[in-house]
């Protein structure tokens, strides 16, 4: 076990700086729940400030939080500065004060679309690769499409009119592929529902070692979103479909889409209530101290959308990553993985331990 080096850098496009007396380092990434829509990655880096703040720390600048790994750094978080603030101590000697801190806030590029108006642009239908591509040459924002390289040109999408951001266009389309949604500071990318890959290094409270972290707390729960007797998928161009099982009251979950049929709709609308008309409880969530682990590498891995493993008390949970945050202060880190369970992303995936159970998955919708 070794204390984990992490460092803050500021790039304005041309000068990279790096930080000094970095006093605490926190961001959150993705989603909670499975179903959640997305906001924006949001973080906060306090420095404790010795003098006049560097002219180049300014909303627009990139910031990269980075950990040594061996020789090398290697990047954990890229966002942009969206505030500066500066608190002054009192008293203070010479000019400068032991509680001067400089406050830099952070976001990812989501907040970027959420500020810019979709104009009402009329899209037309397609595949999602064709309607990514006219959303990036329209609105002049880096809105990149489903890991075209492994699942093609992505569904197909029903026509709509673009009234409100891009930021809300952009969740649309992740409710409507139940798909996951990465973001740095210069681009999104959307994925597909399906594992995005499969974790190196994975979870266990008793092993550390070079294939798993150990964690020291775990959060097992059965989100009442996670548990729905009725379902309704109303898609933009086309009639809403509902399915229920059972009697009466329904537990609804209703979903406004961007279908390119109905029975594309229905087909989600089943999907939907097959995966969740009964009621799991499995991990929600874990958290792990970056100190408390004998070897570190991979960590840049555990990205949204990533299949891992969970040992617990003798049982291997299978997940996916959904989201995380991290939270830093000298001396040591502590990262929170907020995941779904296995059973709630039933897809039949060929030649897949996991996944590829006949009769428990489904093809696709």
């Amino acid at each position: 076990m070794a204390v984990q080096d992490f460092r803050v850098q500021i790039f304005d496009g041309t000068t990279t700086i790096t930080l000094s007396n970095v006093q605490s380092i926190n961001f959150k990434t993705g989603r909670e729940r499975q179903l959640d829509q997305y906001s924006s990655l949001s973080g906060s880096i306090v420095v404790r400030q010795p003098s006049a703040p560097n002219s180049m720390i300014v909303p627009g600048s990139f910031v990269y939080v980075q950990w040594k790994n061996g020789a090398v750094y290697d990047q954990q978080f890229f966002g942009v500065i969206s505030n500066v603030q500066l608190e002054y101590g009192i008293p203070y000697a010479g000019g400068v004060a032991n509680a001067d801190y400089l406050i830099i806030s952070v976001e990812g590029y989501l907040a970027k679309c959420g500020r810019s108006s979709g104009q009402s642009y009329a899209m037309a239908a397609g595949s999602l690769y064709s309607q990514t591509s006219a959303a990036r040459t329209t609105s002049g924002l880096e809105i990149n499409g489903f890991n075209v390289p492994v699942f093609g040109t992505g569904p197909q999408m029903g026509s709509t009119t673009v009234s409100g951001t891009w930021a809300d266009w952009i969740n649309s389309v992740c409710l409507t592929i139940n798909g996951r949604l990465y973001e740095d500071a210069v681009q999104v990318a959307l994925f597909g529902p399906t594992p995005y890959a499969i974790a190196t290094v994975n979870f266990s409270d008793t092993t550390n070692n070079a294939t798993n972290y150990v964690y020291d707390k775990i959060e097992f729960g059965s989100y009442a979103d996670n548990y729905y007797t009725q379902t309704t998928v109303d898609p933009e161009s086309f009639a809403a479909q509902t399915v229920q099982t059972g009697l009466k009251p329904f537990r609804t979950y209703s979903v406004n889409t961007l279908n390119a049929s109905e029975s594309q709709a229905l087909d989600y609308a089943n999907w939907l209530l097959n995966n969740f008309k009964t009621p799991k409880v499995a991990p929600t969530s874990i958290s792990m101290f970056a100190n408390a682990q004998n070897n570190f590498g991979g960590i840049q891995n555990l990205n949204i959308g990533t299949q891992v493993d969970i040992a617990f008390r003798g049982t291997t949970y299978t997940a996916i990553i959904e989201g995380w945050a991290f939270n830093a202060q000298p001396g040591n880190a502590r990262y929170t993985f907020y995941v779904s369970a296995a059973d709630l992303n039933a897809y039949l995936i060929l030649n897949n331990a996991t996944f590829g159970k006949l009769d428990e998955n489904k093809l696709g919708y």
